[in-house]
């Protein structure tokens, strides 16, 4: 006896269906009724007594077997013209079957190639009839599917589509730093999506206490609903736990006005457990990797391994012999701080900000990095890292850039610029990355170190600015940001954040106090000089 339920197509995708299913066509119909379920017999009749608003569930297999003339085309026909409210497949839908589905307006769902028709059948009865579904009870039987998509390695992005097909909302996992790395449903097909993902980066709209790693893993919070009033979103946000730490974030979007229930937190919350693993699990490719990646970096600039060996170790993990490369070399002003791994990560992260290819590996307490990339990619990359490693924590780090390599032969010698162009940039306390081809000055500069003259030299060109004071100090920031800037005032006040008047005032007084003329030649080559010289001093 069918039941008389408000049970519709879309319910049923959230407290009955398999994970994996997903509606290929006819989507405008999964808002209609469900009245029943049935299942294809391979013997006539295909279907007994249906009234009207079934879901029907068959295997291409099982309708082969029925007949050999019978087609999943006329059988949505048939099928139609007894008012069935929904068709669920097991087996491959061709396109123009989905043209049917979209013309019928009967939702066709694709089911999992695993899925026993029969048990179905079972549950989906016990839903139509009214047997309750506790959240937690389905959400668990959700993860445990979720899981087995996992354990088939199916990938993270995998895991997104089916819990976005389950609960009809957009869903996205971030990284600890916000970063999206997957996301499916409705959204993410909108034009607008770009802007949704940047709304997705604040980090201030989070829980305080999602934003505390390690305070997060040990309290286990709930979901907690978060409103986006500038794109006119809401989203259940959950952190992501693994290994005692907070190493991401999982969210349902959905509209100011539409619905979710205790259910959508079930999900949420449960999903994320197996988001946890999944995002373990690849971290722990990634070392691994990262390991064999380090070793081989380090035996073949060691001369330990030929470069043919080199070669297609390193091609395995990702190098692109075609790619032109740069070199970076880079660590803290002070050794270990920040941390090789710290700078690792970052240079990382930058790298897959900025799109580039990269090979990132400790190396000593400093690290290497080969770019994909002409010089000025490199610079680029450069620069970004020194401006997070300053951001995140307070300190200084020289970067030594070498030429681009075309090939592995040539990848020593840009390796061997990188760090002379490093220990340079570190000798000098540069602030901005050195490449090897601009070392010069400081090549003649670095025979004079200790040299009383050089502080001799100093003192005599700066004059009264060389003395130690608050006021003169700001005086040399100016400085060096003027010949960073290559005298152009217009960007050198843009660099300092102040108006152009402002500094217009402050290079007159710098006249004043100290006599420097820069409007000759000699004496602005002698300043600048003196200006690299004082980092030693």
């Amino acid at each position: 006896m069918p039941a008389q339920t408000g049970i519709t197509v879309s319910d049923l995708l959230r407290l009955a269906l398999p994970v994996g299913s997903t509606v290929v066509a006819g989507h405008r119909g999964i808002v209609h009724p469900v009245m029943w379920v049935s299942v294809l017999n391979t013997r006539p009749p295909a279907f007994p007594d249906l009234r009207g608003g079934e879901l029907a569930l068959l295997s291409l297999d099982a309708m082969h077997l029925l007949s050999d003339k019978l087609t999943l085309i006329s059988l949505l026909h048939e099928l139609a013209e007894m008012d069935v409210t929904a068709v669920g497949v097991v087996g491959e839908i061709a396109p123009p079957a989905g043209a049917v589905a979209d013309d019928l307006g009967i939702p066709l769902i694709r089911l999992p190639e695993t899925v026993q028709l029969r048990t179905l059948e079972r549950l989906i009865a016990q839903v139509l009839m009214g047997s309750p579904v506790t959240p937690d009870g389905r959400a668990s039987d959700v993860r445990e599917q979720l899981l087995q998509l996992s354990t088939e390695n199916r990938g993270l992005e995998a895991l997104v589509e089916a819990l976005a097909n389950i609960t009809g909302k957009t869903v996205v996992t971030q990284d600890k730093r916000l970063r999206p790395l997957a996301a499916a449903g409705r959204l993410t097909r909108e034009p607008d999506w770009t802007e949704i993902e940047d709304a997705l980066y604040d980090l201030d709209l989070l829980p305080a206490l999602f934003r505390d790693r390690v305070g997060v893993a040990q309290a286990c919070p709930a979901p907690a609903e978060i409103d986006m009033p500038d794109i006119g979103l809401r989203r259940l946000v959950a952190p992501v736990v693994a290994g005692k730490m907070g190493r991401g974030f999982l969210s349902l979007i959905f509209g100011v006005d539409e619905p979710y229930d205790e259910l959508d937190i079930a999900f949420t919350r449960h999903a994320a457990a197996v988001v946890a693993i999944e995002m373990a699990k690849e971290k722990a490719i990634r070392e691994a990797q990262k390991r064999v990646q380090g070793n081989v970096l380090e035996q073949f600039l060691g001369g330990m391994i030929s470069e043919k060996e080199a070669l297609l170790r390193l091609t395995r993990l990702g190098y692109q012999p075609d790619q032109e490369y740069t070199t970076l070399y880079t660590g803290g002003m002070r050794e270990n701080v920040p941390t090789a791994r710290q700078i690792e990560a970052l240079c990382n992260e930058q790298a897959g900000a900025l799109g580039f290819g990269a090979l990132v590996q400790p190396y000593g307490s400093e690290v290497i990095v080969f770019c994909e990339g002409d010089k000025n990619a490199a610079r680029d990359l450069a620069l970004a890292v020194q401006g997070r490693i300053k951001e995140r924590y307070e300190v200084e780090a020289a970067i030594g850039l070498g030429q681009s390599a075309t090939d592995l032969r040539t990848w020593r010698e840009s390796f061997q610029q990188a760090v002379a162009a490093f220990r340079t940039a570190r000798q000098w306390r540069l602030a901005t990355p050195l490449a090897f081809w601009e070392m010069g000055v400081y090549r003649l500069l670095s025979l004079l170190v200790g040299s009383p003259e050089l502080r001799k030299f100093y003192y005599e060109t700066m004059g009264e600015l060389a003395e130690n004071s608050s006021q003169h100090a700001e005086f040399i920031t100016t400085l060096e940001a003027f010949f960073e800037q290559h005298g152009n005032l217009t960007r050198t006040a843009k660099r300092l954040h102040v108006h152009r008047n402002t500094l217009l005032y402050r290079m007159d007084r710098i006249r004043e106090i100290s006599g420097i003329d820069l409007n000759n030649p000699e004496t602005r080559l002698a300043v600048h000089l003196a200006l690299r010289i004082r980092r030693i001093l």
